[in-house]
């Protein structure tokens, strides 16, 4: 699952590295994203809830687990704090996440702090377009709302994971600060393992040492199947 807005684009590598390991992989497309007109993303904006995201995520878990005894999951940023929110509900056997939005940066929590839930659309991001990474170029306060209630809800449900969990992350992230990892160690019940990857800044898997950190991920999930089990991340 990839970040705010962005598209499966963005966990490609991911994708790939599990599949070179055999691990069957699969990047959906999340509600409310990967709409190409700017009329049909302003009206995205608007109508994403934590609710229907994190029900279009069990869904997909439920269809997996019809084909396949081990299931995983991997997030980047956003998608990293869904993940760590469905680990805690027991759904999934492991979890993988690169620079996990337990926190949001400054920037975007004061536009919410000074609009509330506005209407008004705003620049976002700025960090990410240094890098290609097709996404939405703005928000507004209602959407940053939901995301700041995604990463609340996942903050209050850390201690009720009890699944491994990897975390890779960057002492040089701009835009998720890096004490996310000690509240994660901290609180999981489940074996937690913590990789830093200092070259890189927050889009991981698309940055500097993309292939460092998928490779990371998949050798992850590889080392936690069961032997001779049918898999999915």
């Amino acid at each position: 699952m990839y970040g705010f807005f962005a598209t499966p684009y963005e966990v490609r590598p991911i994708a790939n590295a599990c599949y070179e390991l055999g691990i069957d992989a699969i990047a959906p497309l999340l509600p409310c994203h990967g709409y190409a007109e700017i009329t049909e993303q302003k009206q995205a904006v608007l109508d994403l809830t934590l609710e229907n995201i994190l029900a279009a995520i069990r869904q997909e878990i439920a269809i997996a687990r019809t084909k396949y005894e081990f299931v995983g999951l991997y997030g980047q940023s956003m998608g990293g704090t869904l993940a760590l929110a469905i680990a805690s509900e027991g759904l999934v056997d492991a979890i993988a996440t690169t620079a996990p939005a337990l926190l949001l940066p400054l920037w975007a929590r004061i536009p919410l702090f000074l609009l509330g839930w506005w209407k008004i659309l705003y620049l976002w991001n700025p960090i990410a377009l240094s890098i290609y990474n097709p996404s939405y170029r703005f928000s507004n306060a209602h959407a940053t709302g939901i995301l700041q209630e995604i990463s609340q809800y996942s903050r209050d449900r850390l201690s009720k994971i009890s699944c491994p969990v990897y975390v890779a992350h960057s002492h040089q992230d701009r835009v998720i600060d890096s004490r996310v990892c000690q509240w994660i160690e901290s609180q999981v019940l489940g074996k937690v393992t913590i990789a830093w990857f200092d070259r890189s800044d927050h889009v991981m898997p698309l940055d500097i040492q993309g292939k460092e950190v998928s490779a990371g991920v998949a050798k992850f999930f590889d080392a936690e199947l069961p032997p001779h089990k049918i898999t999915s991340a």
